[in-house]
């Protein structure tokens, strides 16, 4: 996906192709409708018939430039005639910002769109505020495009309508204020722009500047979807997974995860694997879980990468191996995947898919219990238990205290084996703590409790590991690579349709 909410002026050239006549949708970002009229011109040229007087310079010019033939088309609109017209500016502004039929000039499209824009034409306006924004054949200008986004947006576009109100969301060149920008998606939403209504979606999805509404946020992802916008049918399917706003319905989410997983969208690629993976909605199918992962892993989701790891680490839908199994842990490692942190940590600790390597699966798991992520904490606890010496050079009773916060804090994040140790520090007076019968019974009650919980919400699947070397009694464990599969949230991507 793109980056930014504005795709690049020079992604316009398909439309700028494909347009039939000089029309405001020439000239307007891919994928975006910015509801203005198209001008008849080229189709009244074509139609005219032969006893009738010859077109003006400036209708075949727009004739010439409607079927794609710029070279032709350049001299008819470059009359003194022509040129005056705001919708042969406009073309004259496309043909030098995407370089049909002559060279590519920033400075003279922007030179063009602005006569234009001074005529009134909202598509110039747009793109001449777009210049002024990105500083992009004119100097970099926030207030002056304000200006003219404002004045493309008061004359019903859309697009401009649009791009006003994520600058009045990011506060560039405004004030922020949600409540303007929610005006401003409203009035594109309505027009029909799919990355308003998608905007204006996940406003009401998450309490942005509205106040929450899962239903008013489907409405809206809906329309969007119906579109072909991917990241309203990735959120649309999100909200059917867990019946936010709508009835629960796995299979209708399966539909369109494929919809959006089909147009390229990393995010739905990896969630509809998932839905593979765990057999929601959709026949469990490994193989079509591994195509999906890789699909999204490949371009750059990290979730995608962890997520195929587990699928080699665990051999579902392909020969088990560890090998490619740390190499894709790795790469989500890299991009600061908690759960694949604490993964390579153990990968490392155990010799699984790389050589083994007890200090370098210290340094994974500290970098994951860091970052709060609780397997790693308690593991990171159980190796100052067990082998201090990987750690640190600290005496006993230093890292029996670092053992006991570790411990603690990956209780404090609710993980059962972690409170069941605290239960055995307090039972038996380890880790420099006195036996304490009423704190080994509570932390045994939240032991207890969470385990009930965790094995009511998911069907844990233990992985291999090797025994641990420890002469403590009751042992202290290892926790096994964290295995529960993730999705992507449908937002991964910046909004730009």
């Amino acid at each position: 996906m793109q980056n930014g909410i504005f795709p690049p002026l020079t992604r316009l050239a398909a439309l700028v192709l494909m347009a039939v006549g000089l029309s405001a949708h020439a000239a307007e970002p891919a994928g975006e409708n910015t509801g203005a009229v198209t001008t008849p011109a080229a189709e009244t040229a074509e139609k005219t018939p032969a006893s009738q007087p010859p077109a003006s310079p400036r209708d075949e010019g727009l004739r010439l430039y409607g079927q794609r033939k710029y070279e032709e088309a350049l001299p008819y609109l470059m009359t003194p005639e022509a040129q005056t017209d705001p919708l042969v500016q406009t073309a004259l502004g496309n043909m030098y910002n995407l370089g049909l039929g002559v060279e590519a000039d920033p400075e003279k499209a922007h030179d063009w769109y602005t006569k234009a824009a001074r005529q009134g034409n909202t598509v110039a306006q747009l793109y001449a505020a777009y210049a002024l924004e990105k500083g992009r054949g004119t100097n970099k200008n926030l207030r002056e495009a304000i200006r003219w986004y404002t004045k493309a947006a008061n004359g019903g576009l859309p697009a401009a309508q649009f791009r006003l109100g994520y600058l009045y969301e990011k506060g560039i060149g405004v004030r922020a204020s949600l409540k303007q920008a929610n005006t401003w998606y409203l009035k594109a939403a309505e027009a029909g722009h799919p990355g308003a209504q998608t905007r204006l979606g996940r406003a009401y999805n998450e309490g942005i500047g509205v106040k929450r509404d899962h239903l008013e946020a489907a409405r809206w992802f809906y329309r969007a979807a119906e579109q072909g916008n991917a990241l309203s049918q990735t959120a649309l399917a999100w909200l059917y997974e867990t019946g936010l706003g709508v009835g629960k319905d796995e299979q209708r989410a399966a539909r369109w995860y494929t919809k959006a997983a089909e147009q390229g969208y990393a995010p739905a690629q990896n969630n509809l694997g998932y839905l593979y993976d765990t057999g929601t909605g959709v026949p469990q199918d490994f193989g079509q879980a591994m195509k999906w992962y890789e699909a999204a892993a490949r371009q750059g989701n990290v979730s995608a990468m962890y997520n195929l790891g587990q699928l080699y680490y665990l051999g579902r839908g392909t020969p088990q191996d560890y090998a490619r199994a740390a190499q894709w842990f790795s790469r989500a490692a890299d991009k600061g995947h908690a759960r694949a942190i604490n993964n390579m940590g153990m990968a490392y600790l155990d010799g699984m898919g790389v050589e083994m390597d007890p200090v370098r699966a210290g340094e994974y798991f500290l970098k994951a219990a860091n970052m709060g992520n609780a397997p790693a904490q308690y593991n990171l606890a159980t190796l100052y238990v067990q082998r201090p010496d990987v750690l640190t050079t600290a005496n006993r009773a230093k890292t029996d205290a670092l053992a006991l916060k570790w411990f603690r804090k990956s209780a404090a994040n609710g993980h059962p084996a972690a409170m069941e140790y605290l239960a055995d520090v307090y039972r038996y007076g380890k880790l420099g703590q006195r036996p304490n019968a009423k704190l080994a019974a509570s932390w045994q009650e939240k032991a207890d409790a969470a385990q009930e919980k965790e094995l009511a919400t998911q069907t844990p699947v233990a992985l291999p590991q090797s025994a641990p070397d420890d002469t403590d009694t009751p042992a202290a464990k290892p926790a096994t690579a964290t295995s529960d599969t993730s999705q992507s949230n449908p937002y991964e991507a910046e909004y730009l349709r």
